[in-house]
């Protein structure tokens, strides 16, 4: 199932040479079938993905991948290390390398004025250095991806805590605005309650019996008013 060097090395490889198996006979034969009779199938197990690598390397486009992701040492590289083994201060000789890459880029325009054919050594020794950092550097991956995820776990936490905040000031501001609205309304239905009790209450003109003995009307009044001045009169007369 691998392609040659040369295929995976070049700009636009050409499809494997398996593809031409994949076709709709084949594809509907691997269907109906067992998984144990397609493998066992010459043409049909290149139709099966092949299982995910669980140890060891893989190659990709004419790279060869570790299963389990780490940083390689140098010396798997072949490039020389520049700073003891060990524990170190890491800060303290990526401060060393960074001095060391000045000297020798001014070695370099030194060597490139003097004598350029000679260039090829300084350079490598200015990539070597930058390597070092670069390796050192990567040493700090595993701490900076354990405290960004710290940082963002913050950071949501916050953003969660203000959002709490902000639905209980919302929730009491609510609770506080219907507590008014029914004090508004108990207010309100008391004023009705009393406002048709007094609208009810009877008059002092509507119980005439109970307030005061009834009246004469204006006509008797004015039949009794005459009489006794005719009365009068006569009383004077005699």
């Amino acid at each position: 199932m691998q392609d040659p060097p040369q295929q995976l090395d070049a700009s636009y490889p050409a499809p494997p040479d398996y593809f031409s198996l994949f076709t709709d006979a084949n594809i509907a034969r691997a269907a109906s079938a067992d998984t144990a009779d397609v493998l066992d199938n010459s043409e049909l197990r290149f139709l099966l993905p092949p299982p995910p690598p669980t140890s060891g390397s893989y190659s990709t486009f004419g790279r060869t991948w570790q299963v389990n992701d780490r940083l390689p040492s140098l010396a798997e590289q072949n490039i020389p290390q520049l700073y003891p083994d060990g524990p170190i201060d890491r800060i303290a000789e990526l401060k060393n390398l960074n001095h060391t890459v000045i000297f020798e880029f001014l070695d370099l325009v030194d060597v490139l004025i003097k004598d350029p054919s000679q260039y090829a050594a300084r350079t490598d020794r200015i990539r070597n250095i930058f390597v070092n950092a670069h390796h050192l550097i990567n040493e700090y991956r595993d701490h900076q991806a354990k405290e960004s995820l710290k940082l963002m776990m913050r950071r949501q936490i916050d953003s969660k805590r203000l959002a709490t905040e902000a639905t209980r000031a919302k929730c009491a501001h609510l609770r506080h605005t219907i507590k008014s609205l029914k004090q508004g309304a108990l207010d309100s239905q008391v004023s009705l309650d009393v406002d048709g009790t007094r609208s009810h209450l009877p008059t002092l003109q509507d119980n005439k019996d109970i307030t005061k003995p009834p009246t004469e009307s204006l006509q008797s009044r004015i039949n009794s008013a005459g009489l006794e001045n005719i009365a009068a009169s006569l009383r004077s007369l005699t």
